[in-house]
């Protein structure tokens, strides 16, 4: 998407597009997920909002691929973001239904590890690919198609009754028993605000401020030896992912012994730690190190977050509206993509890459304040 928007606005006001669009299509996956969720639990289904959302982002993906301006490629965005609100809302709500609480540190782990197996495998098919990006929009389909048939015909997902209540009254979520929910609801909202202040900028940071991808005497260049800040950063995003995906595997079942509450608090500082690396770091080597760095808290963080998550969820015949609630945690922070992006251009222009040390800065904020609000939850280790 960095690449598709510099190609259609220009360098000039890249930043600032680039985070308008991804914050403003964030709406979408902002508003809808509890609705879709209270609807998934009074049909009492879940999978066929999985099958149906997913060939809406089909849709969309096919749109972006072909988009002939800025403006048919953010619609096709917004596609894109509807379908993947409509798939992924209900579809989140199955572990929790079928999974026993104290298993679900280890079934998080798992969930985490193959989400971060899948950035790996994305990644590596990026450089076999060359950088295509037209082979990288028919991966992606072809991905999502063929995971989506699989799930969809083995998956087994319990008998419910269904509910028939009226329109729901969301003050539920600010009495006695979301507690511990409003809590983990914050951490997760301010440390996915540090994540949306660096991963959409990355590949910007690279070409802008590291300039020359090398390690040792592997180059990362075009044919024509131009440098390539694209594949640049899809090699640091497997180095990350790699580390991530090690450390979701043990995390999710450590924290079924240990409590997830230390593992979460680990995580954060781990990642603002990274965070604070990237605003000093003037080559590739190093920024590779602290992308390993981010990657150890963040994969730890994404294996226990979500089992916490589950954790707290009082009701269990409202799985999927609260799970809905909780995923706007993650959601709400891509709205300040926008701000972010304009940050990043005014600091650019006041002083040479003057933007990039700022937007780490407020990552760094961000996580910190994420790792210490986590004591507060105490309905769970």
């Amino acid at each position: 998407m960095p690449a598709d928007v510099t190609r259609l606005v220009g360098e000039a006001n890249k930043g600032a597009y680039l985070g308008w669009l991804a914050g403003l299509a964030a709406i979408i996956p902002l508003v809808l997920p509890p609705f879709l969720g209270i609807w998934s639990d009074r049909l009492g289904k879940r999978l066929v909002f999985l099958l149906w959302g997913t060939v809406v982002n089909i849709l969309g993906l096919g749109i972006m691929l072909i988009a002939p301006s800025f403006w048919v490629y953010a619609l096709a965005y917004l596609l894109v973001q509807l379908g993947n609100s409509v798939a992924s809302t209900p579809y989140t709500a199955i572990i929790p239904d079928t999974v026993p609480v104290e298993d679900r540190g280890r079934a998080s782990g798992i969930m985490g590890f193959f989400q971060l197996f899948s950035q790996i495998a994305g990644g590596v098919a990026a450089f076999a690919l060359g950088g295509s990006r037209e082979g990288q929009y028919l991966i992606i389909i072809a991905v999502l198609g063929l995971t989506t048939f699989i799930t969809y015909a083995t998956t087994r997902e319990p008998t419910r009754k269904t509910l028939s209540e009226g329109f729901p009254d969301f003050k539920i979520y600010f009495t006695d028993a979301y507690k511990d929910f409003r809590w983990v609801f914050l951490t997760r909202a301010l440390s996915e605000t540090g994540r949306f202040a660096v991963q959409p900028f990355l590949q910007f940071y690279l070409q802008d401020v590291i300039r020359v991808f090398a390690l040792g005497s592997f180059v990362i260049a075009t044919k024509e030896g131009v440098p390539d800040a694209g594949l640049a950063l899809t090699l640091l995003l497997i180095c990350l992912s790699l580390t991530a995906a090690v450390t979701a595997i043990f995390s999710g079942g450590i924290s079924d012994k240990v409590g997830k509450r230390p593992i979460v608090m680990i995580a954060s500082f781990a990642m603002a730690l990274a965070a604070g690396g990237f605003a000093f770091s003037s080559n590739y080597p190093i920024a590779v190190v602290f992308g390993l760095a981010f990657g150890f808290g963040y994969g730890a963080f994404v294996s226990v977050d979500w089992a916490l998550g589950t954790s707290v969820l009082p009701h269990p015949e409202h799985n999927a509206r609260d799970m809905g609630v909780w995923h706007i945690a993650m959601v709400f922070p891509q709205l300040f993509q926008g701000f972010f992006g304009q940050v990043l251009d005014a600091g650019n222009k006041a002083s040479p890459n003057g933007g990039y040390p700022i937007l780490f800065g407020v990552a760094v904020v961000f996580f910190v304040l994420g790792g210490a609000f986590i004591s507060k939850v105490r309905g769970v280790r």
